[in-house]
């Protein structure tokens, strides 16, 4: 899972909105609870203030957006400022995968691609 933040960078009297990849945190959790666990951890870790966030990004899956169970949902319980905002590019995946799946040639280079990337994820890490 990557983690990046946005803020915003005042500097010389102007206001730009910038976006910064951190890091990547590496976990093997697949619930929310967990999930969040591990997003929490993190940012403690990076000395990074839940209390300072003012929204969250995620994909469609039950276990981020869910309303009660969600990562979105147990952030929220920290920091009710957080509002969560559903990731544009997870959706924009999700209907490539839609017409991936159409034609069974693309649907196995796709998910050999996937595939081989977590392969290569976990020989690195």
């Amino acid at each position: 899972m990557s983690e990046i933040i946005r803020y915003v960078y005042i500097a010389n009297g102007k206001v730009k909105i910038e976006e910064s990849f951190i890091d990547f945190i590496i976990t093997d959790e697949k619930t929310g609870e967990g999930l969040a666990s591990d997003i929490m951890k993190k940012l403690q870790d990076d000395q990074l203030d839940i209390q300072d966030a003012r929204g969250q990004g995620y994909d469609n899956g039950a276990n981020m957006a869910g309303k009660y169970r969600g990562v979105q949902a147990r952030i929220q319980e920290k920091n009710n400022l957080a509002l969560y905002i559903p990731c544009a590019n997870h959706c924009l995946n999700l209907e490539g995968v839609h017409s991936a799946s159409i034609n069974a040639e693309m649907k196995h280079f796709f998910v050999k691609s996937f595939n081989d990337r977590i392969i290569r994820q976990n020989i690195v890490h």
